[in-house]
């Protein structure tokens, strides 16, 4: 049995980073495109599309837990950064260990939520517009917190890794 190769790998990684990264500029790019449309539809025509509202807030929540889950891939959400400027480096690695399994914690916890409420939003059958049914547009909250979840879980591994190799020194 073969082990997956570290640069297939790497690849594979660079293609959902790459995929994830202009995922986000369509999403920002059609909210800015659709958004103007409505000002110019709703100031020269006195008309507007009458879905756009909705289309617009399920877009925003979109781009903004997209938004989430690249900013964990990066390692630029929200920390509270005051104990790693006072720690040596072995409480550093230890607070970081502290920090992801919270964050893991929280991310599954989310994931369970949001999971049950779409499964649930799912047997209402609620339209969104159109035919395109509401529990389609929020599918993004169980897959941000899976893919938030995985990342912290793999911040998880190597600061725990660190945190060994550190304590065997």
């Amino acid at each position: 049995m073969s082990t997956f190769p570290a640069n297939r790998r790497r690849r594979l990684i660079g293609l959902a980073d790459s995929l994830e990264k202009w995922t986000l500029v369509l999403l920002v790019a059609v909210l800015l495109c659709f958004a103007l449309l409505q000002v110019i539809l709703r100031n020269f025509f006195s008309t507007g599309i009458v879905w756009g509202d909705s289309l617009s807030r399920h877009l925003v929540l979109w781009i903004g837990l997209l938004g989430a889950t690249r900013a964990t891939m990066e390692r630029k959400h929200i920390l509270i950064d005051v104990a790693p400027r006072v720690l040596n480096q072995w409480g550093k690695i230890l607070a970081e260990v502290v920090s992801s399994s919270f964050s893991f914690f929280v991310s599954i916890l989310l994931f369970c939520a949001s999971f049950a409420f779409v499964r649930s939003e799912r047997t209402t059958g609620t339209l969104a517009f159109g035919e395109m049914h509401l529990w389609w547009l929020e599918i993004i909250f169980p897959l941000a917190f899976a893919v938030m979840a995985a990342r912290f879980g793999w911040h998880l591994l190597e600061a725990v890794y660190r945190l060994s190799m550190s304590r065997s020194r």
